[in-house]
């Protein structure tokens, strides 16, 4: 038996996925969030100032609801319900609470925003949730994976690489950019310290 735990917690560390226990659907609904903004789809981009380039990527998808696909990454929020890699409930205060974890000395976060039509922001959250949960070093694919199937995101590169990604927004009809620098030192959970109610 400790032979069988011990190869299974090898399996777990190989494959590089956190083990956590996936949101029931009630919790899901219970979390849904409608942003009054029209449609949209947001390449979130981790960017290293010394390269210059993305080192994570993840999806902040509104269309019947706002949700964030954040393939493989490190983020969580003790309040937001989470199953595959989709963050349910991203209200404008978690997504600055993610862009803030993500934004510190030597990285700042860039948001790519593309308009499309709620169909079209639909049929990414399907697509997302139809991921599961993917593998560390794994986000650029997944993400591209995510879009490929729905225009005007065909052509996007698909690569292990997430720069690959921004550069394709950056060159998008109708993108909007903007930018969050931080100067602290590691990641920052601000939600641990906050006493504000949810939004």
């Amino acid at each position: 038996m400790r032979r069988a735990i011990i190869a299974l917690a090898a399996v777990s560390a190989l494959a590089g996925c956190e083990v956590y226990k996936p949101a029931t659907p009630e919790a899901i609904e219970a979390a849904r969030y409608v942003s009054p903004e029209p449609p949209s789809v947001t390449l979130m981009s981790m960017v290293n100032e010394s390269s210059g380039r993305s080192e994570h990527a993840g999806l902040l998808i509104n269309g019947s609801q706002q949700v964030l696909f954040d393939p493989a990454g490190t983020f969580t929020h003790p309040d937001l319900p989470r199953a595959g890699d989709i963050h349910y409930g991203m209200t404008p205060r978690y997504v600055d609470y993610y862009e803030r974890y993500h934004a510190r000395f030597g990285y700042f976060v860039e948001a790519d925003k593309v308009p499309i039509t709620r169909a079209q922001a639909d049929q990414l959250i399907a697509n997302a949730q139809a991921e599961g949960q993917q593998m560390k070093m794994m986000c650029s694919l997944a993400t591209a994976d995510v879009l490929r199937p729905v225009a005007p995101f065909e052509g996007v590169t698909k690569s292990v690489f997430p720069e690959a990604l921004r550069k394709d927004f950056e060159r998008m009809p109708g993108v909007g950019t903007t930018f969050v620098y931080e100067n602290d030192i590691g990641q920052n959970k601000v939600w641990e310290h906050s006493d504000q109610p949810r939004s």
